[in-house]
């Protein structure tokens, strides 16, 4: 028996699990998939035939699957199987795999380090993204997967200048403060890059991630108003991208170490 749930959707991808509970020795019949996505095992193993050509799948193997592909699945392993689905929108894809929007991989090898991000990607994912990190997260997993099996078309479109690195980090840091609630996809259309390069290059020459930055220029946009009495939290969370009050509560205690309502006494120049 087949469960499929949701787990999390960004902007050009979704996150779901699918759980297999029975065995099955036999092949299922035929599947046409109708979207671009990921498949990892978390627990168990499947077969999987595509083309005539079968592959077990297991926590050490992933695949990319494409519009089109039929597909059969049997479930031999005791126990059933526990798969993470990623779904990709075509833009996205053809971003981190140099252009192609319809590359197919039947097997990408997923190491320790892979199904520990993978996890923790789903981890987050769970939680509600609470620091926003969600799309970095699935494009460094999934770039890092595609460079592995197709490193030249993976790596093309990297700016190979000091001067381009440069010149993209500035462009992305003009457009966070302009409009602090642009998210990594947002930003790598901003920037004219792919959004894995932005991430690499914005990293290697600020030293914090995308998130990291937006959060910082968020917590310093938050402080400004609560300093000007700024009596509407969920509005000012809102306004700044924050999920929601709570949210907003939380970042702004464990950047300075107060809540919004002691940092508004600290920050007041009235008496």
């Amino acid at each position: 028996m087949l469960q499929g749930s949701a787990i999390a959707a960004g902007e050009q991808f979704s996150l779901s699990a699918v759980r297999c509970s029975h065995a099955r020795a036999g092949f299922d019949s035929p599947e046409v998939e109708r979207a671009h996505v990921l498949v990892a095992v978390r627990r168990g193993a499947f077969l999987r035939r595509v083309d005539g050509g079968e592959v077990l799948v297991d926590a050490a193997l992933a695949y990319l699957s494409a519009p089109g592909t039929v597909e059969e699945f049997a479930h031999p392993v005791p126990g059933g199987d526990v798969c993470t689905v990623i779904r990709l929108e075509p833009g996205l894809l053809a971003e981190l795999s140099g252009g192609d929007p319809d590359v197919r991989l039947p097997a990408v090898p997923m190491d320790a380090a892979s199904q520990f991000a993978l996890r923790r990607l789903v981890a987050a994912a769970r939680r509600g993204d609470p620091d926003g990190t969600l799309a970095e997260d699935v494009v460094r997993l999934v770039a890092g997967l595609l460079a592995r099996k197709l490193p030249a078309r993976a790596g093309s479109g990297r700016p190979a200048t000091a001067a381009a690195r440069s010149r993209i980090v500035n462009q992305a840091r003009a457009a966070l403060a302009a409009d602090p609630r642009l998210g990594l996809i947002d930003l790598s259309r901003v920037t004219g890059c792919s959004p894995h390069h932005l991430s690499r290059v914005f990293a290697q020459l600020t030293g914090s991630t995308v998130s990291q930055h937006r959060n910082q220029l968020r917590v310093s946009l938050a402080l400004d108003r609560i300093a000007q009495g700024e009596p509407d939290l969920a509005g000012l969370a809102h306004d700044l991208g924050f999920a929601d009050h709570a949210h907003l509560t939380r970042t702004i205690r464990a950047a300075t170490g107060q809540p919004p309502s002691a940092c508004r006494a600290s920050l007041s120049e009235t008496r």
